[in-house]
């Protein structure tokens, strides 16, 4: 028997969990989108990251473009989200729902208006132009699938939304790899795996696919690469988003693509040896162990961003594939997840705050290691808000998945306590009175929105979290809401915490990745109060 905390909460959160979850610096040069692309740098807009590469790729036949079979819908007909509607929410509150709901819409129509570029079915990454990179491309589709959940099958703007959803994923697939290059001219291509066509599994974990940091402009899944072009991190977002598509949409393909992607990063990225379960950060650095150089751009690092993501995204496939063929994969994912979740606690987690480290940087001689402390050479402490934001929503996931009762006992407790770490260290109370105010990158805080709402059905005390989230992002509507119909990222500091105005650069405040987290946060409020 589950303990009386836990069951007490199980049913509802069961059913209330997936509305919650179903919607993941310095300037960056523009890359150009010809097929000999010359390298180009991606950075992290937090100060604790690298640049990202894209490598050179080369020309090559176009493949032909797979043909799909009309995907299968789910079995009860109406999507898988109908699972989300058939219990009543506690806190449920169709004044706030309709609101945020009619906010998420009005803001996620004008960022299309200002970034899309329907002809080429791609976007901006400012309004006056400049070209995203991956992670602030994928946001877009998290704001759309955010908001599809939280609509009602009849809302008269979901077809809209359906096919912007679509429109976004095919955008997405300029981004797909289609061939990766080694040294010497050698590929990488393990004889057992392949890169899939899109959207098509043939049943095995051998069927891969990933994504490029950049993008190939002129055509789909056709970019090849170094290993220097692609991050773990980047393909979870991505991985993430497909899981929410197939929820959204019922289109097979999708999970197909979510599957093939989780599949490349527990191949290539996961990390077991000893005392470790981490997935790496970048492809090309897990061979790398340069000394007292801590870049995770030149040094093996497993880091939380794509660690503790990957266990979130692993336990959401748990529920996502119910009833399909791919529930064979369940008990490999959950398993995979909670070592995860375990790793994290001991190697992430701040024992004063309750949040998480960035990253850990591995010993050279890792592998002959049993323990951490013979594993790792050095943690970086710095702390951002996503990271621990998706250890809040992998361990409300984990709670509810786990069978045995102690152990989803101490995932529980651990998650709260982060919970309530996050609070603390994230909320600054100091900077306008009455109001609580988050970091500036609102890609960042939107983790804690959604971590926050996913366990509330375990503990009260989150609600009260996620009502200065709600409160903090009321006041950049209503006074930092600019002419254009863009909120600024900073919600409480407004649009004077930016300087760079540049339309390339991922520090303005303008840049795809934060307004899509805003029009998010609005579409995840409106699940929570559904």
């Amino acid at each position: 028997m589950r303990s009386a905390r836990i069951t007490a909460c199980l049913l509802a959160a069961a059913l209330l969990l997936p509305a919650f979850t179903a919607c993941a610096g310095e300037s960056a040069p523009l890359p150009e989108s010809e097929t000999n692309a010359p390298e180009t740098t991606e950075a992290h807009p937090d100060p604790g990251t690298d640049p990202e590469t894209e490598a050179p790729s080369a020309e090559e036949p176009a493949p032909e473009e797979p043909v799909l079979e009309e995907p299968e819908q789910p079995e009860n007909g109406e999507g898988k989200e109908d699972l989300m509607h058939n219990t009543p929410n506690p806190w449920a509150d169709g004044e706030k729902y309709a609101l945020y709901l009619d906010r998420a819409v009005e803001y996620a129509k004008t960022i299309h208006d200002l970034y899309w570029d329907g002809e080429s079915g791609l976007s901006s990454l400012t309004p006056d132009g400049g070209t995203p990179h991956l992670w602030p491309f994928t946001e877009q589709v998290g704001m759309v699938n955010g908001i599809l959940a939280a609509m009602d099958k009849d809302h008269p703007e979901r077809a809209f939304f359906e096919a912007y959803l679509h429109e976004l994923i095919g955008g997405l697939r300029h981004y797909r790899v289609r061939r990766v290059k080694l040294g010497s001219g050698e590929r990488w291509m393990d004889p057992d795996n392949f890169i899939a066509d899109f959207g098509v599994n043939d049943g095995t974990p051998h069927a891969y696919a990933l994504y490029s940091s950049s993008r190939h402009d002129k055509k789909q899944d056709y970019l090849i690469v170094t290993p220097d072009a692609v991050y773990f991190d980047d393909n979870v977002w991505v991985a993430k988003e497909f899981v929410a598509a197939w929820l959204n949409t019922g289109e097979e393909a999708y999970l197909n693509e979510a599957v093939n992607i989780v599949d490349w990063i527990l191949g290539e990225g996961y990390e077991d040896a000893g005392a470790l379960a981490g997935i790496y950060w970048k492809w090309s650095a897990r061979f790398l162990f340069k000394g007292g150089n801590y870049s995770d751009s030149d040094h093996a690092s497993l880091n939380a961003c794509s660690t503790v993501s990957c266990a979130m995204v692993l336990a959401e496939l748990c529920d996502a594939v119910s009833g399909t063929a791919m529930e064979s994969h369940r008990e490999e994912w959950l398993e995979k997840a909670a070592a995860m979740f375990r790793f994290a606690g001991e190697a992430y987690v701040d024992p004063s705050t309750k949040c998480l480290y960035d990253k850990v940087f591995l010993k050279e001689n890792f592998a002959s290691g049993t323990a951490l402390k013979q594993q790792i050479l050095k943690t970086d402490t710095a702390q951002y808000a996503y990271n621990t934001g998706t250890y809040l929503t992998a361990g409300a996931y984990l709670t509810r998945l786990l069978t045995d009762p102690a152990e989803a006992e101490s995932v529980l407790t651990a998650a709260l306590a982060s919970a309530k770490g996050a609070d603390k260290k994230f909320a600054d109370r100091g900077v306008k009175a009455g109001q609580y105010s988050y970091p500036s990158h609102s890609w960042f805080t939107s983790f804690l929105v959604s971590g926050f709402a996913d366990l509330r059905p375990y503990d009260e005390s989150t609600g009260e979290y996620e009502e200065h989230m709600r409160s903090a992002l009321d006041y950049a509507w209503e006074n930092y809401r600019s002419s254009d119909g863009l909120v600024s990222p900073a919600w409480i500091k407004g649009w004077n915490r930016f300087n760079n105005n540049s339309r390339d650069s991922e520090d303005n405040p303008r840049q795809i990745l934060y307004q899509s987290a805003n029009a998010h946060c609005c579409a995840m409020l409106a699940g929570y109060y559904r």
